[in-house]
């Protein structure tokens, strides 16, 4: 990834960077203690993947930065910094992670691979007797089994397929955000959006029954997630 790091503070640059490189080496790093001069570079066309961004800096609004890059539609995961860690309840809505100074170095990896798995996601191969679906992990919606059949829910429309829920959940389990909340049902909470008495709320105000058997798992996963562990 290319990544940015954007803070007057040299010293919270090093650490980031440190952490960058000691995590892998194979990344792109630029430093900029300047908001100025890092909006003039995305005004001069450079891209990048990935920017720490800090909230509070001399010449310019870190919140105001992160708004107008969402509202120009930058693909750039936006991980905002800040020593004030109050800040962490209005940033659900502008940025993709927020943390708190000084950033732990594991801290920081958590942030890498969010990003990576955001911007470069893994495709899942689903079978069928004559093709196979190949899905992106934001794509997923909800997997559902009815009877003998699969039914993958994506943003694109329904897959229907013959597998188990137990080998979709074999192929998902290494990924966090896809929870079971049922004993038909697996949902990525990527798509969550709440609660509706014992109903989740997808963003696209799908309702997806949430069981009593699985929901203290279900609400220790969403309380991973939320909080990026």
């Amino acid at each position: 990834m290319k990544i940015a790091i954007c803070d007057d503070d040299a010293g919270e640059i090093e650490q980031l960077r440190n952490s960058i490189l000691t995590y892998t080496h194979k990344h792109e790093i630029r430093e900029f203690l300047s908001a100025a001069v890092f909006l003039q570079r995305l005004y001069d066309g450079e891209q990048f993947d990935l920017l720490f961004l800090d909230i509070q800096m001399p010449d310019a609004d870190g919140w105001e930065i992160a708004r107008r890059l969402k509202q120009a539609k930058h693909k750039v995961f936006i991980a905002m910094v800040s020593v004030r860690g109050e800040y962490i309840y209005d940033c659900f809505d502008r940025v993709d992670w927020f943390a708190p100074k000084p950033v732990a170095r594991e801290k920081v990896w958590q942030i890498l691979n969010s990003a990576q798995a955001r911007l470069f996601p893994m495709v899942f191969e689903f079978p069928t007797d004559m093709v196979t679906i190949a899905l992106t992990a934001p794509e997923i919606m909800y997997v559902e089994v009815r009877r003998n059949t699969l039914c993958v829910h994506a943003v694109s429309g329904c897959y229907e397929l013959r597998m188990p829920l137990k080998k979709a959940k074999e192929l998902l389990q290494d990924h966090p955000q896809f929870v079971q909340s049922h004993s038909s049902f697996i949902i990525n909470l990527d798509h969550y959006s709440g609660m509706k008495e014992s109903y989740i709320v997808l963003k696209n105000m799908e309702e997806i029954k949430l069981s009593r058997s699985y929901r203290n798992s279900f609400f220790a996963a969403l309380s991973k997630y939320i909080r990026g562990d």
